[in-house]
């Protein structure tokens, strides 16, 4: 038993100690050079997706400017009343009213977005006046406190039609002190009969906040460079006096390294075509490499401590490891020699002997009723084979039943008559429901079904609905489970078919590049607000239904086969209509 006893101790210690020491010895040894690689490589990537973000946002808010040039153009007749109302000296009630209407149009979008600062209309006019969003009416450049945007347009009127400029402004309110506020400007000209610009005024430290709240180490710089050279916005002004623009947007690469005085950072950047703007993002070297010589430090405590751990943790498991042995060896010659065994312990412990010991005494003792399992197992499947044998007899009795009503219908009228279509109808889709083989079949089919369902429908409510399919032959070739647009469609008649008009029900199928996406739509009195909660508790919900089953059945059965982010989504509004959308996977 000795020998044992030093065979674990010698295991364990193998097992424990020298796996821990290995790779706490690589990794202190190697962690400086490792870690600096991975740090730099991972802050690369961090400030390069931390720029596209930026550059997104950014072009998102200038995007308000394309919307505006958009309105500008489609407007074309309100503008050249407004090029007339410029030059007046006085306007008539008829020029207020449309005067009003063109401040709305630059005062929407001035009061809904909490970045801009203005916004400023200019067609060329001799009485120097535009429209802006600061003022009530129309407004001289004389009497204007922001004035030398307008000699910047000039400047560019001939070069280019989209630029922007950094500027800070001096607001002069009557009654209130002055007020410098920093802005981004950005000019958009307007071509053709009303030769003029949009001005669109962002305020400077809403993007700076957005700018440092993503900044991901202290020290970090952003800064925003246009095509010449000059810098649109940068979040740390001070630390930038050496920094050279024409030569960080002349680098080809999209991460480098600069230095800047005594100290050294690492420069990210991307380029946006719309604007020719350059969105550079500058880490100190210092504030990464702090993580390096910690890790190195720990390191060496970890290695200390896995030593004097390791060690205490082999002797402890040795002893255990040796009674469990004795205690297994005591079970088997208890068994072997017929001598009673100890009792199941309520609880196993979480190791390898206790669970051999556990396993030997409940196998040992549960033997006595496997022949009382079998027989049990064995009466289950004979009575699944009951329940199959029956569930075969009923579709076959109720095809004949139809084939009987189709010929007695024929018999009495003489003729084939809508009450033999209805047979037919139904026997398709009895046939195509209780086709067992196969639970996946070709969009096609499932449309095929659906239209006799309709058919029969439309004979039911005389014509009070019409059916507008929506979809690409291509798309008819994914597979879906069977009978997901009959409960849709039967959603749509039982809440869109009103007694004083017609119901109109489209449906809708489109494919994206990983999803089948199906949409029932329909025209009628819609879903009260507090019918439709219940519809939805009830699709949610894990109890069973005893009525209302068609949408609950189709929810829960897509939840099977595709996963649980799939399923059925209800929207409706009173008075409007009712939109059913299922999204699957291909």
């Amino acid at each position: 038993m000795k020998k044992i006893y030093h065979a674990f101790f010698i295991k364990n210690l193998t097992t424990f100690v020298i796996p821990m020491l290995i790779p706490l010895v690589v990794l202190g040894s190697l962690s400086t050079i490792l870690i600096q690689q991975y740090v730099t490589n991972r802050i690369n990537e961090d400030n390069l997706n931390v720029l596209k973000q930026t550059k997104e946002n950014m072009e998102l808010i200038f995007n308000e400017l394309d919307s505006l040039n958009l309105y500008v153009v489609a407007s074309a007749t309100q503008f050249v009343n407004l090029k007339k109302m410029l030059n007046k000296d006085y306007l008539n009630r008829n020029d207020s009213r449309n005067l009003a209407s063109l401040k709305n149009f630059i005062d929407s979008p001035n009061i809904a977005r909490p970045y801009i600062d203005s916004i400023y209309l200019y067609l060329n006019n001799d009485k120097g006046q535009f429209l802006t969003s600061t003022t009530g009416g129309l407004v001289s450049l004389d009497d204007f406190y922001d004035r030398n945007w307008f000699n910047t347009f000039k400047y560019h009127s001939n070069k280019e039609n989209l630029w922007a400029e950094a500027r800070t402004i001096t607001k002069q309110y009557p009654g209130f002190p002055e007020e410098n506020v920093n802005l981004i400007t950005m000019f958009r000209k307007i071509t053709g009969e009303n030769d003029g610009v949009i001005v669109l005024n962002i305020n400077s430290d809403y993007i700076e906040k957005h700018l440092n709240s993503l900044s991901t180490t202290n020290g970090q710089i952003f800064l925003v460079i246009d095509k010449d050279g000059k810098t649109i916005f940068n979040n740390q002004e001070n630390q930038l006096k050496d920094l050279d623009n024409e030569k960080l947007i002349s680098q080809q690469k999209s991460s480098f390294s600069i230095k800047l005085g005594k100290d050294a950072f690492i420069v990210s950047k991307i380029f946006s075509d719309k604007y020719g703007w350059t969105y550079i993002s500058i880490t100190p070297k210092s504030d990464l490499y702090q993580v390096p010589i910690k890790l190195s430090k720990i390191t060496i405590i970890l290695l200390i401590l896995s030593i004097i751990g390791g060690t205490i943790l082999a002797y402890y498991l040795t002893r255990k490891n040796y009674q469990d042995m004795k205690t297994i060896i005591t079970v088997l010659q208890a068994a072997e020699e017929g001598q009673p065994l100890p009792p199941v312990p309520s609880r196993v412990k979480k190791n390898v002997y206790s669970y051999i010991i556990h396993t030997i005494l409940k196998n040992f003792m549960e033997h006595n009723y496997l022949k009382v399992q079998l027989s049990e197992k064995k009466y289950k499947a004979q009575a699944m084979e009951f329940a199959a044998l029956q569930s075969q007899l009923n579709p076959h009795f109720l095809f004949n039943t139809l084939e009987t009503l189709n010929w007695k219908a024929i018999r009495l009228t003489g003729r084939p008559n809508e009450l033999n279509e209805m047979v037919e109808h139904l026997a398709d889709i009895l046939r195509y429901s209780l086709d067992g083989e196969n639970k996946m079949v070709h969009l096609k089919e499932e449309i095929t079904y659906t239209n006799s369902y309709i058919k029969i429908q439309k004979m039911r409510f005389k014509n009070k609905f019409e059916v507008i399919w929506d979809y690409h032959e291509e798309d008819l070739k994914y597979h879906v489970i069977k009978l997901i647009l009959q409960p849709l469609l039967e959603n749509s008649l039982s809440h869109g078919i009103s007694e004083d008009g017609n119901c109109l029900i489209k449906i809708k199928i489109r494919v994206s590049s990983t999803l089948l996406k199906i949409s029932v739509i329909d025209n009628g009195d819609g879903i009260s607000p507090k019918k439709l909660g219940e519809i939805r508790s009830r699709l949610n919900s894990n109890q069973e239904q005893s009525k209302h089953i068609g949408l609950v059945n189709t929810h829960r059965r897509l939840k099977v086969t595709y996963g649980e982010p799939y399923g059925i989504v209800i929207k409706s509004k009173m008075n409007w209509g009712t939109v059913v959308h299922i999204t699957i996977p291909k």
